[in-house]
């Protein structure tokens, strides 16, 4: 499987986990057709969706999360680095282990709340939700580092429609950076966001 070198993220919709988009929009077919593949599968897509979230795992720590047997998991973690979704690290700090790390990350989607807060964002009515609270207090917590959407919504658990509609409702809270990867056709940017420092 022939990824790029940036991040890889799809998008899901979180109610019928059907894939819905991928990012970069040009990933290649059959890379697309792996990554679906994978995630027609129970435990694969499990195990796709703990690492989208957590970053990087352990075997064992894989099983504390979506259960099943030890074997179970080795299989499907075999498949999924064959396939070029994760790949696993041998680190020899204190006992040995084997580190588990993806590289395609599944975002979910919310198109029916997302579409609710554009339409109150084009009434003039700001909405306040425990999810804006959320969004806000991680930036001003990594004020020092831009994070995409996609970023924020892994950490938050947040699906990412929701985030980009919260973020661009905000126009004095944080500030916009645009990635420079991917100036070849079709010319794809990558919006990057930061909370603004409050100024002493």
């Amino acid at each position: 499987m022939n990824l790029l070198d940036s991040p890889v993220y799809v998008y899901y919709d979180k109610k019928s986990e059907r894939i819905t988009d991928f990012l970069p929009v040009d990933l290649d077919d059959n890379s697309k057709a792996a990554i679906i593949n994978q995630w027609q599968m129970d435990i694969p897509r499990r195990i796709l969706k703990a690492l989208s979230e957590n970053d990087m795992m352990t075997a064992p720590r894989i099983k504390e999360t979506i259960g099943h047997s030890m074997s179970t998991l080795h299989e499907n973690i075999k498949k999924l680095e064959e396939a070029g979704l994760i790949e696993t690290k041998m680190i020899f700090e204190g006992n040995k282990q084997k580190i588990i790390r993806p590289k395609v990350f599944f975002v979910t989607q919310n198109p029916r709340l997302r579409s609710f807060l554009i339409k109150a964002a084009n009434q003039g009515v700001w909405v306040e939700t425990e999810k804006s609270k959320s969004v806000l207090k991680f930036l001003k917590e990594n004020a020092d580092e831009f994070h995409t959407a996609e970023e924020i919504s892994l950490k938050l658990k947040i699906p990412v429609d929701e985030v980009k509609t919260l973020l661009e409702n905000w126009n004095s809270q944080f500030n916009r950076g645009l990635s420079e990867f991917m100036k070849k056709m079709p010319f794809e940017r990558r919006v990057y966001y930061r909370a603004v420092k409050s100024k002493k």
